[in-house]
């Protein structure tokens, strides 16, 4: 068993960068490893923090004056299988240390909000791009509870028996491109307006200078990439069992 601390980055429309520094934040989680090899484990975590990103500091124009900003909690479980590259169990008295990759799956909970006079607004139920509107039927409303693909890795340690340090960076490839609430083209505002309210409106479009004739139809975001996020942090493990297996032992999937 153990316990991760580090910190989120996202990918997405409105923040390229993964590992962007200007936007991180902390993030927590619990973990269970089962050996079932020297060089196979079974992971499942529940990890929680952070991501956010905000126009304002955008490097190009087009971004800058586009002038949306998010932040969201990430609520997640996953399941992962490891491939260390040299032997290692932190029970065993014969390792000290391996590189390793990791993949898998995991289910999230996300719910993108943006700040508007030091409050923050859920921007899922105001439909920003038109979602559930008779105007644009092909948008549905996004779903807040998604899955990723997971992959990465890191270094473990064996610092005594029992305890380890694991150095970790795993990736999660979305299958949402609403992480950020920006995904497609600027909807109509007085369609937004009627069906859910001034603030919706005002969210849906806070472009500081407007397009000749508005900006209805334009790029709001892109549709072709799906959003990223990833949590890079420390690992600190406590060994339950004793046992560990040879070297020899063949590799048997057994999650109980």
């Amino acid at each position: 068993m153990g316990i991760m601390f580090g910190v989120m980055g996202y990918k997405g429309d409105l923040d390229p960068n993964m590992y962007d520094t200007r936007f991180v934040d902390p993030a927590i989680g619990i973990l269970y490893r089962r050996s079932y090899s020297n060089h196979w484990a079974f992971k499942a975590a529940l990890n929680y923090g952070h991501v956010r990103a905000s126009d304002e500091e955008a490097e190009d124009f087009d971004s800058r004056n586009r002038n949306l900003n998010f932040r969201s909690h990430i609520i997640e479980l996953s399941g992962q299988f490891e491939f260390n590259f040299f032997p290692y169990q932190t029970a065993s008295p014969y390792t000290t240390m391996s590189p390793y990759l990791l993949c898998g799956f995991s289910v999230f909970h996300f719910n993108p909000k943006a700040e508007i006079d030091d409050d923050w607004v859920e921007l899922q139920p105001l439909g920003t791009e038109g979602q559930g509107t008779d105007l644009y039927p092909d948008r549905d409303p996004y779903k807040r509870i998604n899955a990723a693909f997971v992959f990465g890795g890191g270094m473990k340690f064996k610092l005594m028996r029992r305890f380890g340090v694991t150095i970790e960076s795993g990736v999660r490839r979305t299958y949402t491109d609403y992480l950020d609430d920006v995904s497609s083209t600027y909807a109509d505002p007085l369609t937004i307006r009627r069906e859910y309210g001034k603030t919706a409106e005002f969210l849906s479009d806070r472009s500081l200078e407007q397009a000749p004739g508005g900006n209805i139809g334009r790029q709001r975001g892109d549709t072709k990439h799906r959003d990223w996020y990833v949590f890079t942090g420390i690992q600190i493990t406590y060994t339950l069992s004793k046992k560990y297996i040879d070297n020899c032992q063949p590799f048997r999937i057994k999650l109980w």
